[in-house]
């Protein structure tokens, strides 16, 4: 485990705080900063970044560079700082939605401004920095299910060059919003995905390793195409994307549910040394201390082996890197005991076929929820064990999942995705049998009942995985070369529930917001940190 910490160069320049704001960090385990060096277009003045870097350097943490490469659509940085420039060149242009709305704060990516990510990073390599992470603005699109892009004049000329189309915005809108040209939605996913790759692809110069902060769930209908980034260059770093940034989310259970299934699906495409968690706080002191660190424990249990701390241009108060510090024994006990172990899930979720399908986005997280040992996964990914293969919610049960079928032991399809592919199991079921169907329809927001309904017809099959049987909103990561697992309470209060595994049943009673590690035996040894509820 490395602790790391992203943040903006001025606080590391201030002669007053600087030294105190070093002292909290390094008592709180950081490791590596990343200061932020270009926003939007805008270079940082280039002799205070090395100045910030030799101080933070002459104190013992190694540097890394951030860039914000082509603007988010508004200030994802510091909403306390309204002074904060983030107008983009006056050589750039602006993205433009389907609709023809000019996408303000946000560059559309051309030519000149994948050159001028490229001059960048010759800048910062120069100026001592050896990695440039691009912070998660590098997308095409926002946090949803559309297939966006810019739609300006220029894009769509360029992308009817490219694919010997004729298309215009208002063309590309109907088909691509109403799903009703594959061949089109695919080439113009792969357009997007291309200009992306392209600004990753500029910073991969001699003596820098480049870099992409990945969304949430983010994929190709985003531009974000990692299979592509990563055959094109193979030591990019990658990180994998969170949501829940503040405690109006992030208390919701399922909320802890959805973070910890994103990592675990991005982690499906990136080798976990070059992947990093986003453990953020926006907008600044909206998420308790005791939630930041249940973040970095979520990414522990994940496997990742490189835990960033993110606050956009604000910087961390004390009371965070007190409540880490303290927290730090014990995140180190639980990343010591299980770093090495690679994490075993016999149970899919269904998630879609490919980012260009536009199909449902993030997929719920009812089996998290009930104790199972559950990732999400494509129906491209070959070569994925598993045993059991839940279909919930709005798919496409198409030749690739079909392909798939025989691999799983059962397929259970919720009434969700029973009805959207009713043609098409008919015919299965007459050529299969391990189809089975659910006669309830998984939600974003499972209900106890679902759970319980859930666990119940899991129950019916045989299993040898470890799973829970009864009780509800206990996380497990399945330790399986170890013999062991991972649970976590994803509630605020104290937690019960019945684990069986391997024939054999054992009581489990968690802490609010508590980790635990439990053997094949029904041995718990606990990880508790502290909660100021």
């Amino acid at each position: 485990m490395k602790l790391q910490y992203s943040m903006a160069h001025e606080p590391l320049l201030d002669v007053n705080s600087r030294d105190t704001l070093v002292a909290n960090m390094k008592k709180a385990g950081i490791e590596k900063i990343w200061i932020a060096g270009f926003f939007s277009g805008n270079m940082v003045d280039i002799e205070e970044l090395k100045q910030a870097k030799a101080f933070a350097e002459s104190h013992g943490l190694e540097v890394g560079a951030v860039t914000i490469p082509i603007g988010h659509p508004g200030n994802a940085l510091n909403p306390d700082d309204p002074d904060l420039d983030l107008e983009i060149p006056k050589h750039w242009h602006y993205r433009v939605d389907s609709r023809g709305e000019t996408v303000y704060y946000c560059g559309a990516i051309d030519a000149c401004l994948i050159e001028d990510n490229g001059k960048v990073a010759k800048q910062l390599r120069d100026a001592g920095f050896k990695e440039v992470f691009l912070d998660d603005d590098l997308r095409a699109g926002n946090f949803n299910e559309f297939i966006e892009g810019c739609y300006c004049e220029a894009c769509v000329t360029e992308f009817n060059a490219i694919y010997g189309r004729q298309e215009t915005r208002e063309s590309l809108l109907v088909q691509v919003s109403q799903k009703l040209n594959a061949e089109v939605m695919k080439d113009w996913v792969a357009f997007q995905c291309v200009k992306v790759t392209d600004v990753v692809k500029a910073t991969d110069i001699e003596g820098v390793q480049p870099g992409i902060m990945v969304m949430h769930f983010g994929d190709e209908r985003h531009g974000i195409d990692i299979p592509s980034i990563r055959e094109q260059i193979p030591d990019t770093l990658f990180r994998v994307g969170e949501y829940q940034f503040n405690d109006a989310r992030f208390t919701n259970p399922h909320a802890k549910a959805e973070e910890l299934l994103g990592i675990i699906y991005h982690l499906s495409f990136i080798d976990k040394k070059f992947a990093y968690s986003e453990s953020t706080i926006f907008p600044p002191r909206s998420l308790k201390e005791h939630n930041l660190v249940y973040k970095a424990m979520l990414a522990i249990t994940a496997g990742l082996e490189n835990v960033l701390f993110m606050s956009g241009t604000w910087v961390l108060e004390e009371s965070y890197w007190h409540a880490i510090a303290v927290a730090l024994p014990v995140m180190r006990e639980l990343d010591r005991e299980t770093a090495n172990v690679p994490r075993e899930y016999p149970v899919h979720l269904a998630y879609g076929t490919h980012g260009a399908y536009a199909e449902a986005f993030v997929p719920t997280s009812l089996p998290l929820l009930a104790g199972m040992p559950v990732k999400a996964v494509r129906s491209d990914q070959s070569g994925e064990g598993g045993e059991l293969l839940l279909f919930f919610g709005d798919y496409q049960f198409g030749a690739q999942w079909q392909e798939q079928l025989p691999r799983y032991k059962q397929v259970v399809f919720d009434q969700a995705a029973a009805t959207k592919n009713k043609d098409i199991l008919q015919q299965l079921q007459l050529t299969t049998n391990n189809i089975t169907f659910w006669d309830q329809q998984a939600t974003a927001k499972p209900s106890v009942e679902q759970i319980s309904s859930l666990q119940r017809l899991v129950a019916q099959g045989s299993w040898n995985f470890p799973r829970f049987v009864e009780g509800n909103h206990i996380g497990l990561v399945w330790l399986k070369d170890s013999g062991k697992c991972i649970l976590f309470n994803l509630l605020e209060t104290v937690n019960q529930g019945i684990l069986h595994w391997a024939g054999r049943q054992y009581p489990i009673l968690l802490q609010p917001l508590s980790f635990a590690i439990v053997d094949g035996e029904g041995a718990v040894t606990a990880y508790h940190t502290e909660v100021a509820l």
